[in-house]
């Protein structure tokens, strides 16, 4: 059967091909070895400083430094190489 030329063809919804990438961030190294660093520190701190909190504090806060720089120089060293 002919289609008439007024009559509109019906529109088809498509969905959006794009992907939302989000704002999620990667892992780094910097911050996983904060993690680490901070978590070796407390257990440092606690068990050397006859189980004081403020020991347990400093030997955090010295471990997260520590993990800090030293994921800092491994994202350093591996930035050119991707």
């Amino acid at each position: 059967m002919p289609e008439s030329h007024h009559r509109h063809k019906p529109k088809h919804h498509h969905q959006p091909q794009t992907r939302h990438q989000g704002s999620r961030r990667k892992m780094t190294a910097a911050v996983f070895m904060a993690a680490i660093g901070g978590l070796f520190g407390m257990s440092f701190g606690y068990f050397t400083g006859d189980r004081s909190w403020i020991w347990t504090i400093v030997g955090t806060i010295i471990g997260i430094a520590a993990g800090n720089l030293f994921g800092r120089a491994i994202d350093k060293s591996t930035a050119g190489k991707k």
